[in-house]
């Protein structure tokens, strides 16, 4: 209460000025990371892992009852119940600090532009030094703690990853490039498992490698076909590449690690079977109905969120913010723990409850909601991401991967992973073909392929380009999710003859490190050459072809009837987006015409060529969306509005600017610079003032 009356009494007593703004001081700059800081965090972690190591090799016989709770029987005696809780306290000590380093060391390579070791590697070689030091202790307990553990990953790692994926993706980018995903994660991870497992399989029986046997080698293909994409979206992110090649690599690698762990389950069915046509024609039904099953429990859950969330207005209550928020909580994992009781799939299950919650529920939350939500998801998902490359590192030393490695096998799984890959361009050369078609359709309405358009002038999407197909094939790393189910699969014993399982194992760690650090080591060089970055004519041009895209069947549905149901928006609801970019009239048949510049829409006159674009039929997300790119916070390139104000208000004070802005305002260009799009719809607002129609 005395530092709230000091501050009121400073502002009181601050001198006050009418129209004047005292120009702001320049922010200082945060030093970079100093090679003494970082020595001593690496020394700190070497010195707890040998604190730890070292707990059981303590010779004084005095001890009192911390030391021998902390250290132990000596002379072979069993240890009790106390020592064993704390040298699994000691292991959760330099998984943290092994985090605080991965944190700082990325910051630090980032900041020295060391872009050849990823922050994936350097978690990895992090966790690798941890239990190697554990390990040469001879600390069984804490080696055991160190084991990647199937149920810890599939509960507490994986979830908050894939629905933070889901909620905060790009939907637009992602619904428009929905056919060549699905392709990619269905069609290719079948391919890739065929691929894989024969040449695996007949590798082995030629004798030039660890002879798996035919559903063991198919199982390998399955599980090694889920592609990781922390990675190579954390390197496209802050590279910022081209929204469509984003949100194709971001959606395949999402789905395909639920498609991988679904078949790998699948078939394990057939360890007690014969491969038979009624078998396999039972095992394909089997996968169908735990991928559709895991679905619906995911859209309706979300379903249900968003109608919550819509009659219980605590969108209008300030109060509420937190709660907003916690509720998300309970939904997204509601779902995942449904699925899994019924013997389902929770990981499809909360990736397309976030789905449905981005698309609906969102629309529903508080504007500070909205922004609170994607953050907090986002920094668990961080710590998830890099909490479980730490885990596989230490499972380098905690399993016995170096103890009569398969090296043959793995020296052919390498080249089998990349000739599974390349799957890419089959399905990429098929869906240009769709596309060409359509575009077809459209040139000639009376061809005999005129019912391909499926709707006259519907937007089709641009072709895939050769580039986009080769940095799609380099960006398919494995990780987490492969090594997981290879490592259940060998806790398990499922492969038991032949020592197949510990095979398995042991070539996808080495599969997961080599794509780790070769190809996300030069993912940056590769994306960068190949010329796969955005500009502001790419996104301007971007911009352009979805507000002139007319809306689909499907589109027009969701906005007269599906949306109006699940959010507070009314029937044919025009969002903010479709209010963008200068003169804004109501036409007398209901559309909207919008003129490029305030003054077009003062005078009536229309935009260069006289001509006023009619946006009759909108896409989905310019209509339907409140602010697609606004609200996409982390996964896709373009960050949120207001980060994006404060961001250029902060640009503005460091370079000098003598003004201000005010909360909410729009950030004031500098001169020659063009207008924003936020800063053209405020222009639009106080141009056309009471004369425009807004709900």
């Amino acid at each position: 209460s005395d530092a709230a009356s000091q501050s009121q009494s400073q502002t009181t007593d601050a001198p006050r000025t009418r129209g004047v703004q005292l120009p702001p001081s320049p922010p200082a700059q945060p030093p970079p990371m100093g090679r003494p800081a970082q020595r001593t965090a690496l020394a700190a972690l070497v010195l707890l892992a040998c604190c730890a190591a070292r707990t059981n090799a303590a010779h004084s016989h005095a001890r009192g009852p911390l030391t021998r709770r902390l250290l132990g029987d000596v002379e072979g005696h069993a240890l009790d119940e106390g020592s064993s809780i704390a040298q699994s306290e000691w292991t959760i000590v330099v998984g943290m600090a092994c985090l605080f380093l991965v944190f700082t060391g990325s910051r630090a390579l980032e900041h020295l532009q060391f872009s050849y070791l990823p922050e994936a590697g350097l978690a990895v070689l992090l966790g690798m030094a941890a239990s190697a030091i554990t390990w040469r202790g001879q600390e069984s307990l804490m080696i055991e703690d160190m084991r990647f553990d199937f149920e810890f990953f599939m509960i507490w790692l994986l979830p908050p990853i894939i629905f933070e994926a889901g909620y905060n993706m790009n939907r637009r980018a992602f619904f428009e490039n929905l056919l060549p995903t699905t392709l990619f994660a269905f069609g290719g991870t079948l391919i890739s498992m065929a691929v894989v497992g024969g040449l695996v399989f007949g590798a082995g029986q030629a004798g030039m490698c660890h002879a798996l046997s035919g559903l063991s080698a198919l199982y390998f293909g399955a599980l090694i076909s889920a592609t990781d994409p922390v990675t190579v979206l954390a390197v496209f992110q802050k590279l910022g590449v081209k929204s469509d090649l984003f949100s194709m690599v971001f959606g395949e690698s999402v789905m395909n690690d639920a498609v991988a762990i679904v078949l790998s389950r699948t078939l394990l069915a057939f360890k007690t079977e014969d491969v038979t046509a009624q078998s396999l024609g039972l095992a394909l039904l089997v996968f169908l109905e735990i991928f559709v099953g895991s679905l619906l429990i995911g859209v309706i859950y979300g379903i249900l969120s968003s109608l919550v969330y819509k009659h219980m207005h605590m969108k209008n209550h300030d109060d509420a913010l937190y709660l907003e928020t916690a509720m998300i909580v309970t939904f997204a994992w509601g779902a995942n723990y449904t699925a899994e009781a019924l013997n389902l799939s929770g990981i499809v299950a909360i990736l397309f409850c976030g789905i449905v919650m981005a698309k609906y529920t969102r629309d529903n939350l508080s504007e500070g909601a909205r922004m609170l939500s994607a953050r907090t998801f986002k920094v668990v998902a961080l710590l998830a991401e890099s909490f479980v490359f730490v885990y596989l590192g230490m499972a380098a030393f905690s399993y016995p991967i170096f103890h009569n490695t398969t090296w043959r096998l793995v020296l052919i799984a390498l080249p089998a992973c990349l000739l599974g890959r390349t799957q890419i361009y089959l399905f990429a050369n098929l869906v240009n073909a769709w596309r060409r078609l359509r575009l077809h359709a459209q040139a000639r309405p009376n061809g005999w392929c005129a019912c391909l358009a499926l709707k006259k002038n519907a937007q089709i999407p641009p072709q895939i380009s050769f580039v986009y197909q080769h940095v799609m094939v380099f960006s398919g790393l494995r990780g987490g999710v492969a090594f997981a189910i290879a490592a259940v699969g060998y806790s398990h014993d499922d492969f038991h003859s032949n020592e197949d399982s510990l095979a398995i194992m042991q070539t996808t760690l080495m599969v997961a490190l080599f794509t780790i650090f070769v190809m996300g080591g030069t993912i940056t060089d590769v994306a960068t050459y190949g010329g796969v970055l955005s500009d502001h004519g790419h996104a301007a041009a971007e911009r352009r072809r979805h507000e002139s895209a007319p809306a689909t069947r499907l589109q027009h549905i969701d906005k007269w009837h599906i949306r109006p149901f699940l959010t507070h928006h009314k029937r044919g609801h025009v969002s903010r987006s479709d209010l963008r970019g200068g003169g804004i009239e109501l036409l007398p048949d209901g559309e909207i015409s919008v003129s490029s510049s305030p003054a077009a829409a003062a005078t009536g006159s229309a935009p260069e060529a006289g001509v006023t674009r009619q946006l009759s039929g909108r896409s989905e997300q310019s209509i339907s969306d409140s602010d697609e790119d606004s609200e996409t916070v982390v996964r896709a390139p373009a960050l949120d509005v207001h980060y994006h104000q404060q961001r250029t208000t902060n640009e503005n004070s460091q370079h000098g600017h003598g003004h201000t802005e005010g909360a909410g305002s729009v950030p004031r260009r500098r001169s020659g610079e063009q207008p924003g799009d936020d800063e053209r719809f405020g222009d639009a607002l106080e141009t056309l003032g009471p004369s425009l129609p807004l709900v």
